[in-house]
């Protein structure tokens, strides 16, 4: 059971932007460390400047996807695995 409560829709509007699920899966991929905006930048496909990731980081965070103890400690993924599922009764989030 998820110790936390997941909003959906924050989800899906926080991973419909192709950039944020880029950085969401480099987190994931190296859970449970956590990266600097720096570093994110880094391994991203196309270039994307620090105020552009750190306001993708901030749609993340406010979805309960990722944490963070100040942007120099980095970010990291909250869970190591999300299973996002639809059905007639809405959304139904678990960790896998």
């Amino acid at each position: 059971m998820l110790k936390k409560s997941f909003n959906g829709h924050k989800i899906c509007e926080a991973l419909s932007d192709p950039t944020r699920t880029q950085i969401f899966k480099q987190l994931i991929q190296v859970y449970p460390k956590a990266q600097t905006i720096t570093e994110i930048e880094k391994v991203l496909p196309k270039h994307v400047s620090a105020t552009t990731v750190s306001f993708h980081l901030k749609k993340l965070r406010e979805a309960g996807l990722i944490t963070t103890n100040g942007h120099k400690k980095g970010f990291r993924a909250t869970r190591k695995m999300l299973i996002i599922d639809f059905n007639n009764n809405g959304f139904h989030i678990k960790e896998e």
